[in-house]
């Protein structure tokens, strides 16, 4: 899994791809969490095999519960085919803003709304 980072004026926009992998998006979080922006958009858009099981995602969830920063909102661009609010349902729960959209401009235009 590849990734890039780009730091917008406004926010830190990371663009993912090749294949998803695991441990490789526990790094990326850690990495995340370390950032100085108060606003991130994960781009999935192009990254493949996405349609990952109930327990990665549940890895994800613990993982990004413990490195990413509560005062940061995410934005997520995932394939749309598998888009699941599982991960997003439970952040949030646990305090994280974050929202999951099928695309791009979505997602950029409610990161950017929020104060």
């Amino acid at each position: 899994m590849d990734t890039i980072f780009t730091k917008e004026p406004e926010l830190l926009h990371i663009k993912l791809n090749g294949s998803f992998d695991l441990d490789s998006f526990i790094e990326l979080l850690i990495k995340i969490g370390t950032e100085d922006k108060n606003k991130v958009i994960i781009d999935a858009t192009d990254l493949q095999n996405t349609d990952i099981s109930y327990d990665i995602r549940y890895e994800l969830i613990v993982a990004a519960k413990e490195y990413l920063n509560e005062e940061t909102k995410y934005a997520v661009v995932w394939p749309p085919k598998d888009i699941n609010n599982f991960i997003i349902i439970n952040l949030n729960r646990f305090g994280v803003t974050i929202q999951i959209f099928p695309k791009l401009a979505k997602a950029k235009k409610w990161l950017l709304s929020l104060s």
